[in-house]
């Protein structure tokens, strides 16, 4: 039986970049995925989403191209090519990963782990189709799965999740969207510019209900305006077929017909390894950990969405960073010295048209935590970058403590959000203040000068805000 140091169950973010940060620590370490290395955000996920964003964009500013003083014609949309792109794109990613890999000299062992039983200091994982294998320490990376609703089962044929509607080759001429959360939002934005006939279907009174609600409300009204149905306060009770399209029976005893149907509910925590003699403590499914990512079996962690966590790629990236520290400092036997992860700092982006990206709290917790708090604002109509590319909807929020501006929140609609908020993220994360910033000169004509500007509204001395 092969030993490790560490076996990590998961080639996701997490997984992976555990498994080179513990490589380069000088920690021998195993991955065991059953896939690819990417896990779901590289091969299914994130990085194909992205693709498509792109094309959609590029397509959107084609159709727009007059308005920059280009005589330039839409011709016919070339989905199949489209298509192509996004898994060249994929392709290209994850043998990046696979190669770095093989470079370390990490072992990858493409199979199952079908349980984990401690036997005395040490772990023995029985796998699906490889020689089982121990180690000392074990990291679960084992992600998440979609959700379903009672009534309504994901077939990949009628209903689809995210990861069968990115395996869809071919357009369909309408799609109705269950969820109105990021990834709903995302894929709503992406087939309405492709020219789908979109309908956005959210039980929460509001779209984005996790993000500040005067964000929500503006990128509600920004979809809106680019054609995308949407419907909030109501849910799905049922569907049935009806010759090439599905009959989805609404809330409010309405009915849509639609070709297809993404069901965008969230995700559940996926752990299907068996641990002997006794599992890990776990809430709906989703592993307990402590601030080090510590189960309540000793050297057991567990990082990313099966955590219950933000679940975000980067959230279980730096997760396992953090666990390759901890480990290191056992075997070196040092201090820790690494600070308790604040999921709420975590940078959170949407990539709809426009981008929505935040950090820290939103409006109404800051209320909730400080009673008394500042607010700054600053519009992207007034940001001469924005202006000169011809992309102006959306705002800069900032939200500062009262008593010293403190900054505890950003938010941001518009151009290059998710690019922007990595700023909002160390200012956050650093605890500046208003007085901090300051101090910083912000290049111009630069999208960032928003931020800037919404800073310094927080005290009313914006310059060009009225």
């Amino acid at each position: 039986m092969k030993h490790y140091r560490v076996a990590i169950i998961g080639g996701g973010p997490g997984g992976y970049e555990a498994a080179i940060r513990l490589n380069q620590y000088g920690i021998d370490c195993v991955v065991v995925e059953k896939s690819r290395l990417g896990g779901i955000c590289l091969n299914w996920g994130c990085i194909p989403t992205k693709a498509l964003v792109k094309s959609s964009e590029l397509w959107h500013e084609i159709a727009e191209a007059e308005t920059y003083g280009l005589a330039a014609k839409q011709e016919t949309l070339d989905y199949a090519r489209l298509f192509a792109r996004k898994n060249e794109v994929v392709e290209k990613l994850v043998s990046g990963v696979e190669f770095l890999f093989r470079k370390r000299q990490i072992p990858v062992l493409l199979t199952k782990a079908l349980s984990i039983t401690k036997t005395d200091e040490r772990f023995s994982i029985k796998l699906e189709t490889e020689e089982d294998i121990s180690s000392d320490y074990v990291i679960i990376a084992t992600g998440s799965v979609p959700k379903e609703l009672p009534n309504l089962k994901i077939d990949e044929k009628d209903i689809l999740s995210s990861t069968g509607i990115l395996q869809m080759e071919q357009l369909p001429k309408s799609l109705a969207v269950i969820g109105g959360g990021v990834v709903g939002c995302e894929f709503a934005s992406v087939y309405n510019a492709l020219g789908v006939a979109v309908h956005l279907i959210e039980f929460l009174p509001a779209i984005l209900s996790t993000e500040d609600d005067e964000v929500a409300k503006r990128l509600q009204m920004c979809l809106k305006k680019a054609g995308i149905k949407i419907k909030t306060g109501v849910g799905v009770n049922s569907y049935y077929k009806a010759n090439d399209n599905i009959i989805l029976k609404l809330s409010d005893d309405s009915e849509l017909a639609v070709e297809k149907a993404l069901l965008c509910v969230g995700r559940t925590p996926m752990q299907s390894v068996n641990f002997l003699p006794a599992e890990p403590v776990s809430d709906h499914g989703a592993i307990q950990i402590d601030q080090y990512m510590r189960t309540d079996i000793p050297n057991v962690y567990a990082i990313g969405d099966v955590t219950g966590k933000l679940p975000l790629a980067h959230t279980a990236s730096k997760q396992g960073l953090l666990v390759a520290e901890h480990i290191l400092s056992i075997e070196q036997k040092t201090p820790i010295h690494f600070d308790e992860l604040i999921y709420e700092n975590i940078p959170r982006c949407t990539f709809t048209n426009p981008e929505v990206s935040s950090c820290g709290l939103t409006e109404k917790q800051a209320l909730d935590k400080y009673k008394e708090i500042k607010i700054g604002r600053f519009p992207f109509s007034a940001n001469g970058k924005a202006l000169a590319g011809g992309n102006t909807n959306g705002f800069v929020k900032i939200i500062a403590t009262a008593d010293d501006f403190q900054l505890v929140g950003m938010h941001i609609l518009g151009p290059n959000a998710a690019e922007l908020i990595a700023q909002g993220s160390i200012l956050i994360n650093l605890k500046a203040t208003a007085a901090d910033v300051e101090k910083v000169v912000f290049a111009h004509p630069t999208l960032s000068e928003a931020i800037m500007e919404a800073i310094e509204d927080l005290k009313g001395l914006s310059i060009h805000k009225i």
